[in-house]
């Protein structure tokens, strides 16, 4: 698992699997970035090939909190097995998916440098 933060935005890469025994390490990083006020958080699953129900846990757990300080957690890049898990489970009413790493960048809110806050987006 790597983590890159850049726009405000926390970046994981996520490797392998998230089950049992590797969730607990994926948890810390994330209750680590929200501690630190990182609420804007993309993961990137390109190379997990199975998400146990602790993984998914993790993503749902924390999604209140982060979006409560006006954050996300958006995922990207999801492989066709585990896309198939995420829509089964119908997490698609409650955690994004994106092909990329830049759609799910470009679908964060800007936030205000001088004020901290998230500007809304203008609908078209």
């Amino acid at each position: 698992m790597s983590e890159s933060e850049q726009d405000e935005i926390s970046e994981l890469r996520v490797d392998g699997v998230i089950d049992t025994i590797t969730a607990g390490e994926l948890e810390e990083v994330v209750e680590a970035l929200i501690k630190r006020g990182r609420c804007r958080i993309l993961i990137d699953l390109a190379g997990v090939d199975y998400i146990s129900s602790a993984g998914w846990g993790i993503f749902i757990s924390h999604i209140k909190d982060v979006r409560a300080n006006n954050g996300d957690i958006k995922l990207a890049n999801i492989v066709p097995n585990v896309y198939e898990i995420y829509e089964l489970l119908e997490f698609d009413k409650v955690l994004k998916v994106f092909g990329s790493i830049d759609e799910a960048r470009g679908d964060f809110q800007p936030v205000s440098h001088s004020t901290g806050e998230v500007k809304k987006k203008a609908n078209k």
